[in-house]
This record gives structure tokens, C-alpha cells and sequence, in this order.
């Protein structure tokens, strides 16, 4: 994997436009926010000297930190290389892309009262969000590239892009950065003071903000101007672990395996020739320098080449493999036969299953969905699907764990429209902040809908049972196993006399036996 190399417009990114925009928190706040494993606290105070001098010059000249998250991501890209984990990286994306009836992914929703029932208001602030996010950032199509480097890299870089002559237009682009190439500057509290770019590789990374400002190949990004979404915090804010940090192990486990079976393959599988050439009643040494000769002859072949006009010995094919030339005495004749040839390695694939299917467990992937793959002779993928009524326990987990995600994205996208809504200048005139509106993604998975309709039928049966006993009144079972409330009862009591006025009702009467 090579190193990103910039082009000259990356050069002056710092944007004085996007100087204090960001919601900071007050030193009190981040403090209190702040916890263990979280801040990289160096250790100092011991001996004579401390060992704050060896901190002091460890993380001037020794620090490899950004070194080694530079060499995790790179580690994490040549693993999606491997197709089981492309294929659930996009299945992923895919499935946290959910398109809903009106060709969506994401949508806009106000929860504040004071805000939602002023009707000019509520239109002017959807047709901003959907015009940024919809019209100028293309964000259906952004969004999968976005998702997809999250799972890939562990973290996510974004710019924030103004037109500086005509910032009260709003954001206008939203731009991906290499996260390679990307680092943090935090202050005592754990803040971020300074996104920073690096334009080489190798570079000693600053320790304080004019010591980078003070780098020609360093780029310094005010906190507001880059979105940063990390996968998972190590034990400090600069250690980063990727979705696919757990599997790292099965999957070298995995590798090795497979290319142990096909060395297999190769050495044990193929077929030998066992040739036995007749020597009579040759003396020992005598025999064996003529099957030696044999050899030879059969090893190499005279062909005739057309361009040259000569004769050539090339190799036959036979002395590829390893074949076997024994003596054969007593006048028996000379014969050929085969040994070898061994198929375990072909059929006996169990261990290759087990480390498949741990590869699987460790990205969080439903097992239920690739069982099949192990047992269908084809070599295919079946995605078995639970039956009707069912589903497995795997299949929410892996649901929940993108509804994470997906939360993740949300409030970045949130912070996004927040930030161009204060460029035009409507951020405070709307009212709007954090707290009274949301975007959100579709659900990837109707899970929720089957369990809230498996809920409904078992409420139903045990309502339809009782119903029928003398003992239970059909109001109170109304209340008690179907949680109708008074007004829904009386709703349903009216469309019970509807229905008989209409001639709807059947013939029994009971409108399905409710009263």
C-alpha cells in the first residue's frame, strides 16, 4: 500500500472561516467528561531525575505513534483483500443504506414543539436539509464511500468546504481525507485544538500548535473544518482500533491454513509413476546404472525446432513429477504403474470451516446467513433466511451493531447541517441546536416489525382463548392482553355497529367475536 501523495491545493487548507465555529466545551465540562483510558497521561516523578526526561525525549525523537496507526490502517486495507471480509464490509454498508419508500437514506426530524408548529419555519429548515444534503453533497452516493472507509481504516476524516468569497452560501462540498495522512493535537482536557495533515511521511509529529505551524509539511485544520468519526478509542484518544482489529487473528489463522492445504495439494495429491524396468540377471550395480540410463532417456525428449533448424533435448513432462525407477529381475518384464494420488486434502476441509466460521464471529456477522456455504457441493454462497415467525438471535446482534454505526453517522451529519445552517446565517434565527432535531438512517433490518408482530399474535391467541370462558369478561381481556385503552375500545365498538349498518358484518354477528 503506497503513501497518499498530495496534490498543491491541499497546501492552505486552514480556513479562518471556520475559526470558533465549533461547540466547544468549557474547561469544567471536559474535565468531567474526561475518564480513565482516555487521556494519555505520561508517567513521571520517580528517582533522582524522574523519568519525565526519558518521556521528554521519547516523544520527541522516539514517538512512532502516528507511525503505527499509519502501519494498522495500511494492515487493515491489505486485509479486505481477503473476499470473506470484503464481502461483510459491503454487506455492511449495504445494509446500513437502507432506501425507504420515498428514495431516502436519511431524513430530518424536528422534536421541539415551539419549532414544529410553525408551519414557514418547519418548510424552510426541510428544504435547507435536503438541499445540502440531497442537491449539493450528493449524499447517497458519499455516504457508502464514507461507511465503507469507517469499517475499513477504524475512522473517518471529512472536510468541511466554503466558498471563502461567498461563505453565507453554506458548506458546499464535503470532502474525504486520507486517513493515513491525518492526526490530532489535543490539549490538556482531552479537546481537540488542531486537526493536522502530514504531506510526507515520516514526519516528527508537533508537539505544540506553532511548532506546527511553524512545519512547511504540516497542514493545520481548525476543529470545526474536518469531521472525525473514530471506530473505537484504544487505551488514549491516539490509539484507534478498526472493526476489523478482532479479527486479525482468525484471519492469519485462516491464511495459513489455506495456504498450508494448497502446499498439501500439491506435493501429496498428484499421482507418481512407478516404473519397473526389466535387468534380467544384471549384478546389482550393473542393473541400477541401467535403469539410471533408462532414466535419462525417457527424462529428456529430441524435438526438432522449425525457426533454428536444430535438433533440441527438452524435459518431458514425466520428470516434472517425482517418479519412482526400480531394477526388476528374474526376467519378469518391465511395467509402469501409479502410486499416490491422495483426495483427503480435497474433502477433509473441517478445520478451514472452523476458522471460517470464527472469522465470521469475530466481525460480528450472522452465522445463520454463510451455514450453507460449508455444506452446498457447489462452492456457493446461500443466504438461508429464518423461516416465517422466526429470528435468530445472530441476526439482531449484527442489526444492533449497525444501528450503532448508523447513530454515529447521524450525529456527524447533525454537526453538518448545524455548521452550514450558522454560515447562512439561519442557525440561531430557526432556533435550532443539537438537542431538538435528528436525522436518521433507516432501520437495516425489519427485525423490530417482526418481533412487535409475533408480540401481536401471541396477545391475539391468548385473548382469542380466553374470550371463550364464562369466567372473563371481553373488556377487560381488551385492556389486559391486547393494552387497548378506553378510547380504542369504544373505536372499535363503533365499527362493530358500522359494519352491521353497512351489511359488513358476518353472519354470526360477532365482528370476530370482540363484543
Amino acid at each position: 500500500m503506497t503513501w497518499w501523495k498530495p496534490n498543491t491545493w491541499f497546501i492552505n487548507e486552514e480556513s479562518k472561516s471556520f475559526k470558533n465555529k465549533e461547540d466547544r466545551l468549557s474547561d469544567k465540562q471536559a474535565q468531567a467528561q474526561s475518564g480513565e483510558g482516555v487521556e494519555d497521561l505520561s508517567i513521571s516523578g520517580f528517582g533522582v531525575n524522574g523519568l519525565s526526561t526519558f518521556n521528554s525525549f521519547y516523544d520527541s525523537y522516539i514517538d512512532k505513534k502516528h507511525q503505527d496507526e499509519v502501519n494498522k490502517i495500511m494492515n487493515y486495507r491489505s486485509m479486505v483483500s481477503n473476499p470473506e471480509i470484503a464481502d461483510v464490509v459491503e454487506d455492511a454498508v449495504n445494509e446500513s443504506l437502507q432506501v425507504d419508500d420515498d428514495g431516502y437514506v436519511i431524513n430530518f426530524k424536528i422534536s421541539d414543539d415551539t419549532i414544529t408548529g410553525k408551519e414557514t419555519v418547519m418548510k424552510n429548515i426541510n428544504n435547507e436539509f435536503y438541499d445540502l444534503f440531497y442537491n449539493k453533497l450528493n449524499i447517497e452516493d458519499l455516504l457508502w464511500d464514507m461507511m465503507y472507509i469507517y469499517y475499513v481504516d477504524g475512522r473517518l476524516y471529512t472536510e468541511n468546504v466554503v466558498n471563502e468569497n461567498r461563505k453565507s452560501e453554506g458548506l458546499i462540498k464535503l470532502k474525504v481525507l486520507p486517513s493515513e495522512t491525518m492526526d490530532r493535537l489535543y490539549d490538556e482536557h482531552g479537546r481537540v485544538q488542531y486537526y493536522i495533515q502530514y504531506l510526507k511521511q515520516n514526519v516528527r509529529k508537533p508537539k505544540t500548535v506553532e511548532d506546527a505551524k511553524n512545519d512547511e509539511h504540516i497542514v493545520l485544520f481548525y476543529p470545526s473544518q474536518v469531521n472525525f468519526l473514530p471506530f473505537q478509542y484504544g487505551r488514549s484518544k491516539d490509539v484507534i482500533y478498526g472493526y476489523l482489529e478482532k479479527c486479525k487473528v482468525p484471519y492469519n489463522q485462516l491464511k495459513l491454513l489455506e495456504t498450508s492445504m494448497i502446499i498439501y495439494r500439491i506435493v501429496r495429491a498428484p499421482e507418481r509413476f512407478v516404473f519397473k524396468i526389466d535387468t534380467g540377471a544384471m549384478p546389482r550395480d550393473k542393473a541400477m546404472k541401467y535403469v539410471e540410463k533408462i532414466k535419462q532417456k525417457m527424462n529428456k525428449k529430441q524435438t526438432f525446432n522449425p525457426e533454428s533448424g536444430q535438433l533440441e533435448n527438452n524435459s518431458s513432462i514425466m520428470s516434472i513429477m517425482d517418479n519412482f525407477w526400480l531394477p526388476q529381475g528374474e526376467n519378469r518384464g518391465s511395467d509402469i504403474s501409479t502410486i499416490g494420488g491422495s483426495n483427503v486434502g480435497f474433502k477433509d476441509l473441517d478445520d478451514i470451516h472452523y476458522f471460517a466460521k470464527k472469522l465470521f464471529r469475530s466481525l460480528k456477522y450472522p452465522i445463520s446467513r454463510v451455514e450453507n456455504r460449508f455444506e452446498d457441493s457447489s462452492g456457493e454462497t446461500l443466504f438461508r433466511g429464518s423461516s416465517t415467525g422466526e429470528i435468530s438471535r445472530d441476526e439482531i446482534k449484527w442489526a444492533k451493531f449497525l444501528e450503532r454505526s448508523q447513530k454515529k453517522f447521524s450525529r456527524m451529519l447533525r454537526d453538518i447541517f448545524l455548521l452550514h445552517l450558522e454560515f447562512k446565517g439561519k442557525k440561531e434565527k430557526y432556533g435550532l441546536n443539537k438537542d431538538n432535531f435528528q436525522i436518521t438512517f433507516n432501520s437495516p433490518s425489519d427485525y423490530k416489525d417482526q418481533m412487535k408482530q409475533q408480540l401481536l399474535e401471541t396477545r391475539m391467541d391468548n385473548y382469542t382463548t380466553l374470550s371463550t370462558e364464562e369466567g372473563f369478561s371481553k373488556y377487560f381481556l381488551m385492556k389486559k392482553m391486547l393494552n387497548w385503552d378506553e378510547e380504542t375500545i369504544q373505536e372499535n365498538a363503533d365499527g362493530l355497529k358500522k359494519d352491521k349498518e353497512l351489511g359488513l358484518a358476518s353472519e354470526e354477528g360477532g365482528g370476530g367475536g370482540m363484543f
